[in-house]
């Protein structure tokens, strides 16, 4: 995962971020929503769902996005962090430098199909032990996006935030 991680950000970075003397704007860049979550006394895990809510054209077929999930909230500890919501050829993250950074799309194919607005991956989430309830707030940061040939593609870069209620 590490190394697909890099791969992306080098892949951004050196396509300068897009744009360019004259170049027409997309009218909505690429942007994420998070849904909010609700762990009653009883329940151990839950999702929230990270959804595609715009892309410009041409869509992304790449996507990453680094999560900040707070102390009181942890992944659970086997394959079941990330759950595809949609159909995807490459779905991984795991811990960089403190976020959890998930990479989804097709980084394999040059004909990879572009990502649709709609549901993404969930994000498995569970208290942290002791449990402490109370209300917090998961952040998704650093979007970014490529297309088939490996261009950024315009994204949010607002932060975007899911609650997430222990009680």
């Amino acid at each position: 995962m590490k190394r697909a991680v890099v791969s992306i950000w080098l892949c951004v970075a050196a396509c300068g971020g897009g744009g360019g003397g004259g170049a027409v704007l997309p009218s909505a860049p690429t942007r994420l929503l998070a849904t909010d979550l609700e762990l009653g006394p009883t329940v151990n895990q839950g999702d929230v769902v990270v959804r595609l809510s715009s892309v410009p054209d041409p869509a992304p077929v790449l996507l990453q996005v680094a999560i900040e999930i707070p102390p009181q909230l942890s992944l659970p500890a086997g394959g079941e962090r990330l759950l595809a919501a949609a159909p995807l050829v490459d779905l991984d993250g795991d811990f960089v430098d403190g976020r959890f950074v998930v990479m989804c799309g097709d980084a394999r194919n040059a004909n990879a199909v572009p990502l649709a607005v709609g549901d993404l991956f969930r994000l498995r989430l569970q208290p942290s032990l002791p449990r402490q309830p109370g209300t917090y707030t998961v952040r998704l940061r650093q979007v970014l996006a490529a297309s088939r040939d490996g261009a950024a593609v315009a994204a949010e870069t607002e932060t975007i935030s899911a609650t997430v209620t222990v009680r």
